[in-house]
């Protein structure tokens, strides 16, 4: 049963993932980076603290066997993304770009609808909500020898558009996610059952690898195209540390050389902007990647996250979450051995015919 059923009767959504596990599944909650900054306004605490392991800790307490990191699936989404752009810039192949990112569903309806002209160039790869479900069916399913099918993926989102992605499916008929929800609604579940969001720590399950500074930075503004040049970076034998997007302006540029490639990127929050660079790109400034985010600062502004919302808060989850990111000891998935060892679990390539049966669109990319 799809989730958007599930759209505004959250008591209903309790009720149905309550019922997978009754059932003998194995529950999986995968925590966006976003909500780990703004859950706890909704018990009192300030917006942009970072409390991961809370937020974990109260998966557990709602009865999750496994608590993955949703940073890993962008991990695994820019280590695609780089293999296809650098194939794409060595073979000189320019009508490939620009490159929009396809993290975003609010983004890829709007594009859908309003400029089908642009969308053969949304990124193929999935988003990393998707991505993240699916890595971690086929992992955890492969390490506890159980079928994929007996396991229920929960994704727990600052977004109700994601809510969308769980009508997607792989080649195999299983879907990345099924059910989704939102940091409102976790919220509403936890108070509901007792909980308190202090009440006690939970890590990540220790059967999937540790998420990177890359992926944790997706869910602020500029956190796609810096994760993506940092990757490059590392790819192409450069420091990455040099390479910092940060700033909360609705349109941001960046010219930075890598390697042999000059690359123009720019980044955008609102849609309502993308016209100034679509204007650019039709007086013929070239871009490689353009990041476009339907919400304001990005993910940490999505609609599905605590009320009311205001600027300042929108500024101090995006703050807290770049200071969440930093702290991370890895800095780029191709940097660190976790993300290969997904690889190696699987018995898979990157950008191989497997891997874009499991981490890319495969069907209605909506």
């Amino acid at each position: 049963m799809a989730d958007e059923i599930y759209l505004n009767k959250p008591d209903a959504l309790f009720a149905a993932i309550k019922k997978e596990k009754n059932g003998g599944k194995v529950m999986v909650a995968q925590l966006a980076p976003a909500v780990r900054v703004s859950l706890g306004e909704e018990f009192g605490r300030a917006p942009g603290e970072d409390l991961t392991s809370k937020c974990v800790g109260l998966l557990r307490s709602l009865g999750f066997d496994h608590v993955v990191d949703t940073p890993l699936g962008a991990d695994i989404n820019i280590y695609e993304e780089v293999d296809e752009i650098l194939s794409a810039l060595e073979r000189g192949d320019d009508d490939y770009f620009p490159v929009f990112n396809s993290c975003c569903i609010g983004w890829r309806l709007y594009c859908k609808n309003k400029h089908p002209e642009l969308y053969r160039l949304v990124s193929p790869i999935a988003s990393p909500h998707m991505v993240a479900g699916s890595a971690a069916k086929h992992i955890l399913a492969k390490k506890l020898g159980v079928p994929v099918p007996r396991i229920c993926m929960v994704g727990i989102m600052p977004c109700v558009l994601k809510k969308y992605e769980t009508q997607e499916r792989m080649p195999s008929g299983e879907k990345y996610v099924d059910y989704v929800l939102s940091t409102q609604e976790l919220a509403a579940w936890a108070k509901a059952e007792g909980k308190g969001l202090m009440d006690a720590d939970g890590a990540f399950t220790p059967l999937l690898p540790d998420s990177t500074k890359n992926g944790v930075i997706f869910g602020a503004t500029g956190g796609i195209v810096e994760a993506l040049l940092t990757s490059l970076a590392c790819k192409l034998g450069e420091s990455p540390q040099k390479i910092r997007f940060r700033g909360d302006e609705q349109v941001k540029h960046l010219c930075v050389q890598m390697g042999k490639y000059k690359l123009n990127v720019v980044s955008i929050y609102g849609v309502s902007n993308l016209d100034k660079v679509l204007g650019e790109i039709r007086h013929g400034v070239k871009y490689h990647f353009v990041e476009v985010m339907n919400c304001p600062y990005g993910c940490v502004g999505g609609p599905g996250q605590p009320l009311p919302a205001t600027e300042e808060k929108y500024r101090a989850r995006a703050h807290g979450l770049r200071a969440a990111a930093d702290r991370k000891p890895v800095k780029c998935p191709i940097a660190g051995k976790g993300i290969a060892g997904i690889y190696d679990t699987l018995g898979i390539e990157p950008g191989s015919g497997e891997a874009r049966k499991l981490f890319y669109f495969n069907g209605t990319k909506i």
